[in-house]
């Protein structure tokens, strides 16, 4: 073999060797990817025959209530910061006013969006009722998260309605506004805000004038609705509640149990999102409604 069929050998070989080691040292993770806690959580929980029917997507999505709760999504979701207003919190100022049932609906609401995803905070210590309207009875909550007694994973729940996830209040604690104002509560409030930057969180919240936890709350939220039931509210009661909320960025006001005789133009369901607070004089108390949605799945907004 003459020394250039050799030198051309060598060449073949040396590439060859390159090649081969060029493969073995080539970067390659063999480690499996996170699984995203707010979704890998097992089989939906929620059995939607069971739905309360106040939750109009589920138990009447025809109805012209559904609509009016679009436009409430529309107007939140429409901000053109990314990263804004992602948590918000639904507050009320007495118990019986309509805020759990709008929270759901709401949350529902932007859940059943293309790209968005929800994450629905029962956060009523004091008094939950989410899993009730959801039909649902959980065994552990965010309660139970904050007082390192359960991991996150396993306290959320995959509805299988759209793309919300509930995290349930939990076990009845004795000192729920401490815990609602604790580190741990913090910290979760900022990883849900700065790590999920195309998710919605949704917090139902005790009643503002009943305790302390709304206000803990609403330091580290985005935003808040306040919710005003037409036939309950007094102007005194929502007056005192929203003061309150004074230096909280309190977003606008939701008319609950409106009368169909108040509607324009025949249809009683309306929307208005941001400007001044107008709360008008209570008429009639509603005992019986407590607070369990419209009496005829009516809502309306009222600028706040």
């Amino acid at each position: 073999m003459s020394r250039i069929e050799k030198a051309l050998e060598n060449a073949v070989k040396l590439r060859e060797t390159t090649a081969k080691t060029t493969v073995v040292t080539e970067p390659h993770s063999t480690e499996a990817a996170v699984a995203e806690p707010f979704f890998e959580i097992g089989e939906p929980l929620v059995d939607q025959s069971l739905v309360d029917r106040h939750i109009v997507f589920i138990a009447d999505p025809q109805s012209p209530a559904v609509e009016q709760y679009r436009k409430l999504r529309a107007r939140i979701i429409r901000n053109p910061r990314k990263d804004a207003l992602k948590p918000h919190m639904i507050a009320s100022a007495d118990a019986g006013e309509g805020k759990t049932i709008t929270a759901i609906n709401l949350a529902v609401a932007i859940a059943q969006e293309i790209d968005h995803t929800v994450l629905l905070v029962d956060a009523d210590l004091r008094n939950p009722s989410v899993h009730k309207y959801l039909g649902i009875k959980p065994q552990f909550g965010l309660s139970d998260y904050l007082m390192n007694k359960a991991a996150l994973p396993d306290v959320l729940i995959k509805t299988g309605i759209g793309k919300l996830v509930l995290l349930p209040a939990g076990t009845p604690v004795e000192n729920p506004a401490e815990l609602l104002a604790s580190e741990r509560m913090r910290d979760l409030v900022r990883e849900m805000k700065q790590r999920y930057r195309d998710r919605y969180v949704i917090f139902d919240s005790a009643p503002v004038l009943l305790a302390a936890d709304a206000l803990s709350l609403g330091s580290y939220t985005d935003g808040i609705i306040f919710v005003v039931h037409a036939d309950h509210t007094a102007q005194k009661t929502a007056s005192e509640a929203l003061s309150l909320l004074k230096g909280y960025n309190v977003l606008g006001s939701v008319f609950n149990n409106v009368p169909a005789h108040l509607g324009r133009s025949g249809y009683p369901y309306h929307y208005r999102y941001g400007g001044r607070y107008q709360i008008g004089k209570s008429r009639k108390n509603d005992e019986g409604n407590n607070g369990a949605g419209p009496k005829t799945d009516q809502s309306k907004t009222q600028s706040a």
